[in-house]
């Protein structure tokens, strides 16, 4: 059997992306070891790519999944093979050492279907409206950078991307294929901005309809350069309206849905937050219905964490993976009330 050209077939069925698209995706993102099947009678009826990214706590990296292209054949739906696909997927993510599964639901009705396995909304955007008058004014000279696949660029973004907690990070090959992916829109745009020095400072991704611009992300080492990328994208698209998807923050005005997770291992989870916060000393009980590796008492202190159920006396906490899930993946200030080093994680640029 070719994996590779039996999810493509699944995909190419399911979802309403371009040829163009399609290829680009199997030649360029794809990438076998990823990619799972379920058969039924000899034939493949569901598949998905279980990817694998790594996201910053603190000052650790761990690996985390993400779910992309689960899909099931119209003339096989409705017989559970998804919900089997994914329990097995959550499996071979905890297997193969993630912290975390996540996804992005290609529809709000999906939030309802992944609830199922536990996946909590974890990740939001603060989207922030402005006028098609709004120039983006601020102090600074910067230019635009015309070549924006040379090493310095990647290096600016990933450095950008990790002066952010809780960040899912892109690796160089992810960054190439971000960029593909924009130039098949024809009204889409990514504009780099350097400071006097031709250091990078800045960039933002663009998508754009007639009516709305859409900023898909925005990088910048302060608010200054941030505007700097805003005022180039005006240049562009003068006369539209913008949204900014920007980071949820302590203090965000209107949260979004962006996307979902699930830890798969909390033993490790627990770890990297006491790795970024020595200090925390804690005993929680969790239970994991789907997976009952997960299902322990965790005593939290001195740095490190260690399963102990056989500990009878006080418990910090006795949650569900489920609200352990909302619990971790929270604002800070939250964590601080439940007695947890939460952190507000960040999902982007994940060519959904």
């Amino acid at each position: 059997m070719n994996r590779k050209e039996e999810i493509k077939r699944i995909w190419s069925e399911c979802f309403n992306d371009s040829r163009e698209y399609v290829d680009m995706y199997f030649d360029r993102v794809y990438n076998d070891a990823d990619g799972m099947l379920l058969e039924r009678n000899g034939k493949v009826v569901s598949s998905l790519l279980l990817q694998r990214y790594a996201m910053l706590i603190g000052s650790r990296e761990v690996c985390v999944s993400y779910v992309a292209g689960a899909a099931t054949r119209r003339s096989a739906r409705g017989n559970g093979y998804m919900s089997q696909l994914m329990c097995e997927a959550l499996i071979a993510s905890r297997e193969r050492g993630d912290m975390l599964c996540t996804l992005i639901p290609a529809h709000d009705w999906l939030y309802f279907f992944y609830d199922r396995f536990d996946f909590s909304t974890v990740f939001y955007v603060d989207r922030q409206r402005f006028t098609s008058l709004h120039a983006f004014s601020g102090e600074g000279d910067y230019h635009s950078v015309d070549y924006a696949f040379s090493d310095d660029v990647y290096r600016a973004f990933s450095d950008m991307e990790r002066s952010r907690d809780g960040m899912v990070l892109h690796s160089k090959r992810d960054f190439l294929n971000i960029l593909d992916d924009l130039r098949m829109d024809p009204d889409g745009r990514f504009v780099v901005m350097a400071d006097d020095h031709d250091d990078v400072a800045a960039m933002a991704w663009a998508t754009a309809t007639p009516h709305m611009v859409t900023v898909r992300e925005l990088l910048g080492r302060d608010d200054g350069t941030r505007k700097a990328a805003l005022r180039e994208l005006r240049r562009h698209y003068p006369d539209r309206p913008f949204t900014v998807l920007a980071p949820a923050a302590d203090g965000s005005r209107r949260l979004y849905a962006r996307g979902m997770g699930r830890i798969v291992n909390v033993e490790l989870c627990l770890s990297a937050l006491t790795e970024s916060a020595p200090q925390w000393a804690s005993v929680i009980k969790v239970t994991d219905r789907l997976m009952p590796e997960n299902s322990h008492i965790y005593r939290v202190e001195s740095g490190a964490v260690t399963i102990d159920d056989s500990y009878t006396g006080h418990l910090d906490l006795d949650v569900t993976l489920e609200v352990l899930n909302r619990l971790v993946f929270s604002s800070p200030r939250m964590g601080e009330i439940i007695g947890i080093p939460s952190v507000r994680p960040h999902l982007s640029l994940m060519l959904d």
